[in-house]
């Protein structure tokens, strides 16, 4: 083989490569989020309406708008460390970035809840999951 030859056969095995490893198959997709709660006290304006229609309860969860854009959009099923199974069905104010937010009934609950930071994984694979999986959220379809 020639030396052009040989660089062009190194350079498609190498873009061959890249695209394997950087495929979402390979590995989970990872961000560094918040997670907050509110109540009906926060959203009296709207009297508890969702941005999906349907009045707030438990199990529904706020995404802020540039995780929306990100995929998590309305109706998206998501599990949130070992407190369970929620539904997407609110969106979060503008100024809100990177943010999910749990309904709880509770202000008192909500309040002693506060701020934690999770990390977000999408396209989970179950080899690729920690052994504490405490503070992460998994996008489930």
């Amino acid at each position: 083989m020639t030396r052009i030859n040989l660089l062009v056969a190194k350079v498609v095995l190498l873009g061959i490569c890249i695209w394997c490893v950087s495929s979402g198959s390979v590995w989970a997709e990872e961000i560094k989020i918040s997670v907050t709660a509110y109540t009906l006290k926060e959203c009296f304006h709207n009297k508890g309406v969702t941005a999906s229609g349907d009045l707030v309860r438990n199990g529904i969860v706020a995404v802020s708008r540039d995780l929306e854009r990100n995929g998590l959009t309305l109706g998206t099923k998501i599990k949130i460390g070992n407190m369970g199974t929620f539904v997407i069905k609110d969106r979060m104010n503008r100024r809100k970035k990177g943010n999910i937010d749990i309904y709880m009934t509770s202000y008192e609950d909500a309040v002693k809840f506060g701020r934690q930071k999770y990390t977000l994984v999408r396209k989970p694979r179950a080899s690729a999951l920690p052994e504490n999986h405490k503070q992460y959220v998994w996008v489930l379809d």
